[in-house]
């Protein structure tokens, strides 16, 4: 295809930069043209928070939403491999319309029945994706797999895992319909052990739809992508069992010279728990090439080592059916903090016991850092000192083995192998920020990111969406719930230091309320990110990015508007947005351009060449700077649901493993010496010395007031106020705007 038509595609098929043509009138040519064909959705989300003992939790499915890292004390029964799976109409009223058994059954035909003859139907692998590139148009259909969990399992707590089904799923287990999740990129979990059978045959079956982009403007993304779609079940599925009295989650608040640590217990049992005892461990981590792969935790942790610090808490009681949540706040004197350039880690370990045995086990990786703006200046600051990313971006499809005529091996889900083979081209080009896409990263790659050492850019996939799009997913509450989701899945990972909230999206008033909602709930929820959004850098003083930590664009001159020289109006562009956000660092989330040809080669040099030189005087860690990032669009090509195009070659690699010339120029760019990505050669293991910060105690407050009023006081009371100020202090330990 010609330059000028392939130029006409993107401009109309994938950027739609609002210069050219509006995106509210392509969402009529796209979206609102099939509009009459479905109701607009009054399916509720399915994530709450409610208050328990001492806390509110995140709830989903009638228990606490639970880690979903790798737990090496637990059972597990990996459900992935071969299932069964039959193509079926995609119905969109019974998809999207409030649940009802009365409905549901019918419709399903039976095949949500164990007794359920799927003979006939076609094998699938799971994780994979039922859409495959380049022709995968299906749009819905069943998943079936048989099963036997070990017959000692009865008696246990034992929960239901999928790490993502793209894009609604309806869960049966054994005939009993379990519930549904809605968001293609995001955990879920169920409790199974009233339904499950073990040392017998169970059967799983999953009803999955993934409308085709465009057809709905009620769901994310939308339509309108820049990527390829995998539908079906994209993730692992797995089975956990632990004992009723478990620890459900764990989440770890660094600070620069400490944690806050806190954790929730469950009691899956018939009886209330009168006694239990919790105990918090902080151990050191050591990663090297023998463990750099291996997903549990514990493995980091060096043999014998000794704990940094430890605590206790005792006499917990927990209903029948109850939950409780405690934190616990350590100092840790000469820590070892986590950076791209130096990734030390460490292990959180946490029991609970009865009677001093030991029933349920929990681990937790984590690093000390803290990402923020400098109060002083339009700066990032990692650890207290100036720093600016150089990035690329990458997406969660397969490369390898490359598949005909040069595309991407494609599909969902790459092996921690694959993942460790795209950190090693980054490694190359010396980038220290991933952007991963427009969606949640995957869990595997942010493991070895946070081990290896690289930033983390990750998001929700709002992208290119109109006023229309973006009102009516917001009055849903499908962006909330996934960002939530997305919160509470990378908690601990140290690596992620932005969160992204839209791509190159339209309207003001509405992104503008979308963008400050989002954001609220995102630092209620974690509060150690960083926040942004990705606006069109063909409007430097787009105002959305105001509610936001930093200001994000995307920029494309002399690509997709702009003329011929690209380094000034760059720099023209740079100091419009600076003069829009004078207080905040700006992140050049994307630039670049495509290659289809050798003949294409030397234009996509030159775009990274005169957008960098733009760039590079006004980074954020020079005097005077304020660029916090440069990321190039991408680092290997992708597939992409663009008509006419099929594969972007935007890559700084080919998917063969061959540089561009580009990638020379990024590589002498982002600097000759970059240690990012080296953490497992480094041989760093984490230290320091901690202890337990003291607790306030609502039982001793009572008695310390009514001591105080029995007395009538003055000194009473003054000891009180200093007995409050004690158990204060860790709350001020913490300065300057922390994301």
């Amino acid at each position: 295809m010609g330059t000028g038509l392939r130029r006409l595609v993107w401009v109309w098929g994938r950027r739609f930069t609002p210069v050219v043509v509006g995106l509210p009138l392509l969402s009529v040519l796209v979206g609102a043209c099939q509009a009459e064909r479905y109701q607009p959705s009054q399916l509720p989300t399915t994530l709450r928070f409610v208050g328990v003992d001492r806390g509110r939790v995140a709830v989903q499915d009638g228990i606490p939403v639970p880690t979903f890292t790798d737990q090496p004390a637990r059972p597990r029964l990996d459900l992935g491999g071969d299932w069964r799976f039959q193509p079926a109409p995609l119905d969109q009223r019974l998809s999207f319309e409030p649940r009802s058994l009365a409905t549901l059954t019918p419709r399903a035909g039976g095949r949500q029945s164990p007794g359920y003859d799927d003979r006939g139907w076609a094998t699938i692998a799971v994780p994979g994706s039922f859409s495959p590139p380049p022709s995968g148009r299906t749009q819905a259909g069943w998943y079936r797999v048989a099963f036997t969990p070990p017959a000692d399992w009865a008696g246990t707590a034992v929960t239901l895992k999928f790490a993502s089904v793209d894009y609604l799923a309806d869960v049966w287990l054994n005939g009993h319909y379990l519930g549904y999740h809605e968001g293609g990129f995001t955990p879920f979990a169920f409790p199974v052990e009233r339904q499950l059978r073990p040392g017998h045959r169970n059967l799983l079956a999953v009803r999955v739809a993934s409308p085709a982009p465009g057809t709905r403007l009620d769901i994310v993304p939308w339509g309108l992508l820049d990527w390829w779609r995998y539908g079906g079940i994209t993730g692992p599925v797995w089975l956990e069992a632990s004992d009723p009295l478990s620890l459900a989650r764990a989440d770890v608040t660094p600070h620069l010279d400490g944690v806050d640590v806190a954790v929730v217990v469950e009691n899956r049992g018939r009886d209330a728990v009168p006694g239990a005892r919790v105990e918090l461990e902080i151990l050191p981590a050591s990663v090297n090439p023998a463990n750099l792969l291996d997903p549990s935790p514990a493995a980091l942790v060096p043999a014998g080592a000794p704990a940094v610090a430890d605590e206790a808490l005792d006499g917990l009681r927990i209903d029948a059916g109850g939950v409780v949540r405690r934190e616990v706040s350590f100092a840790i004197a000469s820590p070892d903090l986590w950076s791209p350039g130096r990734p030390a880690l460490y292990v959180l370990r946490a029991t609970v016991s009865l009677g001093g045995a030991v029933v349920d086990t929990l681990y937790q990786t984590f690093g000390l850092r803290r990402i923020e703006v400098d109060p002083g200046a339009p700066r990032l600051l990692l650890n207290g000192l100036p720093v600016a990313f150089d990035g690329v971006a990458i997406h969660g499809e397969r490369v390898w083995p490359p598949g005909p005529h040069g595309a991407p091996g494609g599909g969902p889900r790459p092996s921690a192998e694959d993942w460790l083979r795209v950190l090693g081209q980054a490694q190359l080009v010396h980038a220290d920020l991933l952007r991963v896409g427009h969606t949640p990263a995957d869990p595997t790659l942010l493991m070895l990111a946070d081990r290896t050492g690289f930033a983390v850019w990750e998001e929700i996939p709002l992208t290119h969406n109109t006023p229309e799009t973006l009102s009516l997913v917001m009055g849903r509450g499908i962006p909330q719930q996934t960002l939530a989701e997305m919160d509470l899945r990378d908690f601990d990972h140290p690596s992620v230091l932005f969160h992204g909230f839209a791509n190159e999206s339209t309207g003001v008033a509405e992104r503008l309320n979308a963008m400050r909602t989002l954001h609220d709930l995102d630092h209620r929820l974690d509060g150690t990110r960083l926040d942004g959004q990705a606006m069109y850098g063909s409007d430097p003083s787009d105002p959305t990015s105001g509610p936001l930590d930093v200001a994000g664009y995307t920029f494309y001159y002399g690509v997709f508007y702009g003329g011929p020289d690209i380094e000034a109006e760059t720099r023209r562009a740079l100091a419009r947005a600076h003069a829009t956000y004078p207080g905040k660092p700006l992140m050049i989330l994307e630039f670049g351009r495509w290659a289809d040809s050798a003949a294409e080669e030397p234009a996509q040099a030159r775009v990274f060449q005169d957008t960098y030189a733009a760039i590079a005087p006004d980074r954020d860690d020079l005097p005077g700077g304020y660029v916090g990032s440069a990321v190039w669009w991408t680092l290997n090509d992708y597939w992409t649901d663009r008509p006419g195009i099929e594969v972007e070659h935007f890559g700084l690699f080919r998917p063969d493993g061959s540089q561009r010339p580009v990638a020379s120029l990024a590589t002498a760019a982002f600097g000759a010496v970059s240690t990012a990505g080296r953490g497992a050669q480094q041989g760093i293991v984490s230290g320091g010395r901690g202890e337990a910060l003291p607790r306030s105690d609502p039982l001793r407050l009572v008695g310390y007031v009514g001591y105080a009023l029995g007395v009538a006081s003055l000194a009473g009371l003054a000891l009180v106020a200093a007995l409050l100020l004690a158990r204060g202090r860790r709350r001020a330990r913490s300065g300057g705007r922390r994301a």
